[in-house]
């Protein structure tokens, strides 16, 4: 452990969808292969052309069920959706070593290149084994489970929970359950 982060917590952080194409690359490699190479846990931005939206795309989570019979088990194929990964990692020589930033302009950890997003919106802390979320006082807000946050409260964060920052939902996901939803076979 360095500066509070639990070892991979520090390394070079390519950009979303970069991030997106390595960890699906990962994923055919194996388990054990994923699990040395990603981070300890990432956000995750799904999205897919939604035939009942109007507005033409949506973000949704994987696991997100649907009304459709049309789907396989009312699931979407993982190669069928516009993903970014966001490894919560931290950058060399950022602010804040004992927390990993999320915000719209690059001195943040994680980039989230969103209108709704403000320049310093939110923080996560891997802190006694557990990972935790804050809002860093944003102007369009943050939740999570759909309750919201208390700017500079810090919540506690389970894998596959949906935080929203503005108006962009993202799944957090341990690096195991990331590696599954990808389709990491055993």
């Amino acid at each position: 452990m360095r500066d509070g982060l639990p070892q991979g917590l520090r390394c070079a952080i390519p950009t979303a969808m970069d991030a997106s194409a390595h960890y699906r690359h990962l994923a055919t490699l194996g388990r054990d292969e994923f699990l040395a190479a990603a981070a300890p846990a990432a956000l995750v931005r799904h999205r897919t052309e939604d035939p009942l939206a109007t507005s033409g795309e949506r973000t949704l989570t994987l696991d997100e069920s649907v009304d459709d019979e049309t789907l396989q088990h009312g699931r979407y194929n993982v190669s069928d959706v516009e993903m970014e990964v966001y490894p919560l990692a931290k950058k060399a020589g950022a602010s804040f070593a004992d927390r990993i930033t999320i915000g719209r302009t690059g001195n943040n950890d994680v980039v989230i290149n969103d209108h709704s997003v403000s320049r310093l919106h939110a923080y996560v802390r891997f802190q006694d084994g557990g990972w935790f979320v804050a809002d860093a006082g944003s102007k369009n807000g943050s939740w999570l489970r759909g309750d919201k946050l208390e700017p500079r409260r810090e919540r506690p964060l389970s894998s596959r929970i949906v935080l929203r920052l503005g108006d962009v939902d993202l799944t957090f996901y341990l690096a195991a359950d990331l590696f599954a939803v990808l389709g990491g076979g055993m």
